[in-house]
């Protein structure tokens, strides 16, 4: 399941670690991937303070295989297994896209799910995530730049020739009242959005 949101700031990693999370508790064995090499989330939001990163994974020396990779991943206290991001942006350029597919094909031999949080935007890592992926998560907000982004990442997709029906759109903070409805974001995206996320202080100071 790829996480993805095209503008930062959507609650495009509250969504995946949430929904990680919840999978897991639900009796899927799952793993999460925070593929945003330069700035990824996933640790803080998830209370992870890791040894290792992908960046040290790609750092090492031997091939791949699923035991190494399982030393590489950090437990969090609801089963979940996480693949995370270097600590530093300039670790980024280590991860290579050839990396990233060897890491999904063994992932996917061990659990049942396995969620990848993106960076905003289609780099080359994202656009291979997306390939592999049998099901993609939109994350947007009740902004214009938001909706705007959002459908454009929708137009994209289908230029991609994604199937619609693999994809769930997301709308975070969807009863804000700032101007433009839920009602207006189906039809500036034309779609209706699938979920609807209300929003709450609880969340923000769940991550604080």
């Amino acid at each position: 399941i790829v996480v993805l949101g095209p503008k930062g700031g959507t609650g495009k990693t509250l969504v995946a670690t949430n929904l990680a999370v919840g999978l897991q508790q639900a009796g899927a064995r799952t793993a999460i991937v925070d593929l945003d090499l330069q700035f990824g989330d996933v640790a803080l939001c998830m209370g992870l303070n890791p040894e290792k990163t992908i960046y040290d994974l790609a750092l090492a020396e031997g091939s791949m295989d699923a035991e190494k990779l399982d030393s590489f991943l950090t437990n969090h206290e609801s089963g979940v297994r996480a693949l995370l991001a270097p600590r530093r942006p300039d670790h980024a350029s280590v991860v290579t896209v050839e990396l990233v597919r060897e890491v999904y094909a063994l992932l996917r031999q061990a659990f049942d799910v396995v969620v990848i949080d993106t960076p905003p935007g289609f780099t080359p890592e994202v656009i291979t995530s997306i390939d592999v992926s049998t099901d993609l998560v939109m994350v947007g907000m009740l902004d214009s730049l938001s909706l705007k982004n959002t459908r454009l990442a929708l137009e994209t997709l289908e230029l991609m020739r994604i199937p619609d029906e693999s994809i769930t759109v997301v709308l975070n903070r969807a009863y804000s009242r700032v101007g433009v409805t839920a009602d207006d974001a189906a039809h500036l995206l034309g779609r209706a959005p699938d979920v609807l996320v209300p929003s709450h202080r609880d969340i923000t100071r769940s991550v604080n």
